[in-house]
């Protein structure tokens, strides 16, 4: 969905939450409250509730993986659990949220509508930093996003991938100057919904980024919609190379087809995903806490990283990421880059590209 679309829907909800919800109906907490607890007594307050609601950010097939690992953990916690996929599943959670209906402790707060969220004050005012400073919970401080009360539990990246099968060894793609060598013209695609290349923004600038993206074009790349769609074309030899697939989609077609190959490229667009915080209405603080710091320790990344390596955060050692990030120039997608990520694939589709949207896909 493009940016207009989701902004659009950003701005209806929003009209549509003030004016049907009083101001003090609405869940939150004022600035001046923070959650600042000592391990001992997370661990107590767990025990009390006994119980856990959540929407995390990882999908319906991970989900059910993760809760197992942690109710082995703590096995005196029951977690019940929700999944939102898709814009309109996040609108209905927000709408829900801030109406105090819902009974959630800990949800995925979606990048779409991220202030919305703040707007309507719907995060808990936890002391993450305070907490992990002082030792009373074990999260990699730089997991935690500047507001302080949102953890990043994951993160993706972008490759190059190719068909060695296709591709001379001599000619094997080596860096993105790739996307514009001529021997490659006509012969690889892209995504028509450009995040990998806009995580380069950190390294190179908008302005730069925006100029590689207009010889991408002159390249005449196959233009595609999706990660699967992209490593469903090397494989049929439709295409010899894409330009720019996420790590955790092309792992997966790396273990089905070794002809397959995958490229580290200069820079390594690196960026922050999953994120998770608790709700201002939550009912169950303490469990919450603890299913975060589980997810966000490298227990709980070992097992998220054994279901689909390269999602798990870059943070932990031992993930893909982690291992691939070593010697590699990367370009960090951080938070202000994730705040401007859907203006600039949006400048890449149009301006760039002359598509009307991000996530376009022209006529054959």
């Amino acid at each position: 969905m493009d940016r207009w679309l989701k902004f659009f829907s950003a701005w209806i909800l929003g009209v549509i939450l003030t004016a049907v919800i009083p101001s003090h109906q609405v869940m939150g907490q004022t600035k001046k409250e923070s959650v600042m607890l000592t391990k001992a007594q997370i661990m107590e307050g767990a025990k009390k509730e006994a119980k856990l609601n959540i929407s995390p950010a990882f999908d319906e097939k991970s989900i059910p993986v993760l809760v197992k690992a942690f109710e082995q953990k703590f096995p005196f916690i029951k977690v019940n659990w929700t999944s939102a996929d898709g814009i309109p599943a996040y609108q209905r959670q927000i709408f829900e949220l801030t109406a105090g209906r819902s009974n959630l402790d800990v949800f995925s707060t979606n990048i779409a509508f991220w202030s919305e969220y703040f707007k309507h004050n719907l995060v808990k005012n936890v002391n993450f930093k305070g907490m992990a400073q002082a030792g009373h919970i074990n999260i990699h401080r730089e997991m935690i996003d500047d507001s302080g009360v949102v953890v990043w539990l994951g993160s993706y990246t972008g490759v190059l991938v190719y068909n060695a099968k296709l591709v001379p060894p001599e000619k094997a793609p080596k860096s993105w100057e790739a996307c514009i060598d001529p021997y490659f013209n006509g012969k690889f695609s892209v995504d028509t919904k450009p995040n990998v290349l806009a995580w380069l923004t950190p390294a190179w600038g908008a302005e730069k980024l925006l100029g590689f993206a207009r010889r991408i074009k002159e390249n005449n790349p196959l233009w595609s919609r999706g990660n699967t769609r992209n490593l469903t074309m090397l494989t049929s030899g439709e295409i010899v190379m894409n330009c720019g697939n996420y790590v955790h989609s092309t792992q997966r077609a790396l273990n089905q087809d070794p002809n397959l190959k995958m490229v580290v490229p200069d820079p390594f667009p690196v960026s922050f995903h999953e994120p998770e915080a608790i709700y201002a209405g939550a009912k169950n603080i303490h469990s919450a806490l603890l299913w975060i710091e589980f997810i966000a320790s490298k227990e709980g990344q070992q097992v998220a990283e054994s279901l689909e390596p390269g999602r798990g955060s870059f943070l932990i050692e031992g993930t893909l990421t982690n291992k691939l990030m070593k010697g590699a120039k990367v370009s960090l997608c951080g938070d202000a880059c994730r705040g401007t990520e859907d203006k600039l694939m949006e400048r890449i589709a149009t301006e760039a590209w002359g598509f009307p949207k991000v996530g376009y896909e022209p006529k054959k």
